[in-house]
């Protein structure tokens, strides 16, 4: 019994960290994007002070940057999973939710971080940079607590014990993979650069949606075949090589094919390799998965 109820709160959490990484993660991509063009972060960043402290908007690192926000998405479910609760049970439990985020987060940071008070007062950086910045935190936080706050109360009713739902933990099985898969692209883009050799233009990549738009266009085919097919190797007992093999050979085309149509070729030996990362991340996570379902049976 005792190990059904760790388990069972294990399982929990599992969901409830899941819509914590997909809600930050969407969120920060939706707004940073809006900000980033309302205020022309690339200028900005490049002016005196300013350029000292951030990297340019077009180097790599800020590629990457949106690449690892499921991992920061995690971290938030560790933080906010003690008080889920009172967050879903409380009428402004939103509130609290974003109040928590603001003052701990972004005003009352312990590092002297830009829009902090401690970065008011011990950073060089010009009052108006702390200012610009919150617009774009104080809304995607408040966005990200309504949407965080109303997903769960759609399974969690106050004083009722949580319900399951195996098509919704599916669903965020599939999307925490293709997730930690879409990092797994970035990874396989740099290494395969390196190990092929090739000249791949970070630049151009960083601030072309174009190109953005191919990783996102992986990450939905990732999500809807992990969705559609994991129950049928379990049930089948697939081997792990032949689904590591077939998210190779979707996440080689994927890429290939979309670079032919919207952008130009891509090398063969290149896609190879840069599909061999997020496959492996897939192949481990519906693997993981596949464990998990054996043992609560």
């Amino acid at each position: 019994m005792g190990q059904q109820m760790e388990e069972g709160r294990l399982r929990e959490f599992l969901i409830f960290a899941g819509k914590v990484a997909i809600v930050h993660t969407v969120t920060y991509f939706v707004f940073g994007l809006i900000m980033s063009n309302l205020f022309d972060y690339g200028r900005l960043f490049e002016q005196e002070v300013i350029r000292d402290f951030m990297r340019p908007i077009d180097s790599p690192s800020a590629f990457l940057g949106p690449l690892v926000q499921p991992i920061r998405g995690l971290l938030f479910a560790l933080g906010l999973w003690p008080i889920r609760k009172t967050i879903v049970e409380n009428k402004r439990g939103w509130l609290i939710s974003w109040g928590i985020l603001v003052i701990f987060g972004i005003l009352g940071t312990p590092a002297a971080a830009p829009s902090s008070l401690e970065g008011v007062i011990y950073s060089k950086l010009p009052l108006w940079y702390h200012l610009i910045g919150l617009p774009e935190m104080l809304l995607q936080t408040l966005t990200f607590s309504l949407i965080l706050v109303w997903w769960e109360r759609k399974r969690y009713q106050p004083g009722q014990p949580f319900r399951k739902s195996a098509l919704w933990a599916d669903i965020l099985k599939a999307v925490m993979i293709a997730c930690f898969a879409y990092m797994g692209y970035a990874v396989g883009s740099i290494l395969s650069a390196i190990i092929a050799g090739a000249n791949i233009d970070m630049e151009t990549a960083a601030s072309d949606w174009k190109t953005q738009m191919m990783f996102i266009m992986a990450f939905v085919v990732n999500m809807i075949l992990i969705l559609l097919v994991s129950k049928r190797w379990i049930a089948h007992k697939i081997a792990l090589w032949q689904v590591f093999l077939l998210f190779w050979l979707v996440d080689t085309v994927v890429p290939l094919g979309y670079q032919l149509i919207f952008l130009s070729p891509m090398p063969l030996l290149l896609a190879i390799l840069i599909g061999f990362f997020p496959a492996l991340v897939i192949a481990v996570g519906i693997r993981f998965g596949h464990r998990r379902s054996t043992d609560t049976s």
